[in-house]
């Protein structure tokens, strides 16, 4: 494989990984707004359940209540609690998810990297090589020159 068609590889490559990085922190981005809007409804359900406890503690229900008003209340209230508790596993599961896409985008950046590492030691090597060839071509030019030089000597001595 000649060294044009190997960086050609290595370079597609580095732009697939870098294609592939790009599109994990799209998704962990994606993630995190997701974990963040799960947590700011629980949140709400959170605060709303606080606001009617404290509408219902003693006193605050505007006195006395009938037994049915206070039932529908309990029903109410254990209804909201079992929001809250589908809501919190909600956001549970949106932060394994945020985890999940942060290491999927730390293994693609890994992968970028290593693959740049190539490509830079690939244009060292390259870049060394083309020095090498410059300075044989100089030796090579040096050389003729004093041969002829020699030349010209020897036969000007003669």
């Amino acid at each position: 494989m000649s060294n044009t068609s190997a960086n050609g590889g290595l370079q597609a490559a580095r732009d697939l990984a870098l294609r592939q990085r790009d599109e994990a922190a799209a998704r962990l981005a994606a993630a995190r707004q997701a974990w963040m809007g799960a947590q700011q409804q629980l949140d709400q359900l959170q605060g709303y359940a606080h606001e009617t406890d404290a509408r219902w503690a003693p006193g605050g229900a505007g006195g006395a209540c009938t037994p049915e008003v206070m039932r529908h209340h309990y029903q109410f209230m254990q209804r909201l609690g079992h929001a809250i508790a589908l809501q919190s596993g909600a956001v549970d599961g949106q932060a394994r998810r945020v985890e999940e896409h942060a290491g999927l985008l730390r293994s693609a950046e890994a992968r970028l990297e290593s693959l740049q590492q190539v490509l830079a030691r690939r244009d060292q090597q390259l870049a060394r090589e083309a020095r090498r060839r410059e300075q044989k071509a100089t030796d090579e030019m040096a050389a003729l020159q004093y041969r002829k030089q020699l030349r010209g000597q020897l036969a000007g001595g003669v």
